[in-house]
């Protein structure tokens, strides 16, 4: 079966611009991240990573604006979700991710602004790794103790 050209995949005609919504560009970074994944060429990946890229750096001064009007409505509810949106990695993984980025940083191919940024998320993952680490297992009560 002959592989599909390169540039008609849908995640290389996903348009976006400086004028797509916040909302529509963080759907459009978990699209690319789900195909990253599922990708294995090597080219593919490259573009994929050049079109993650791009959004997220579209999607960043957004963060700081106040949420446009027509977007409100989709933003509102009356009864707060049951779940919340958490990051809990398995402590085998976020050790992997920690592993990861201390690599990236004693590997000195990025630039000084994300050497910044990335010393900064080994910061914070390897703090919330360690918290967890650390945290408490069991609960003393009154009929024994009991697993948290």
């Amino acid at each position: 079966m002959a592989t599909p050209p390169l540039f008609s995949h849908s995640l290389f005609t996903l348009p976006f611009s400086h004028a797509t919504d916040f909302t529509e560009l963080a759907d459009n970074c978990e699209r690319f991240v789900e195909g990253l994944v599922e990708c294995h060429d090597p080219v593919e990946k490259l573009a994929i990573c050049a079109r993650l890229s791009a959004c997220l750096a579209l999607l960043q001064p957004t963060l700081t604006e106040p949420v446009p009007q027509h977007l409100q409505a989709s933003l509102t509810v009356e009864t707060l979700p049951t779940r919340s949106p958490l990051f809990e990695p398995e402590p085998d993984q976020m050790g992997r991710y920690c592993q990861l980025l201390t690599h990236l940083l004693m590997s000195k191919t990025l630039s000084d602004e994300m050497e910044r940024v990335a010393g900064d998320l080994l910061q914070d993952l390897v703090g919330y790794f360690a918290d967890t680490l650390k945290a408490p297992r069991w609960l003393k009560t009154e009929d024994g103790v009991m697993v948290l």
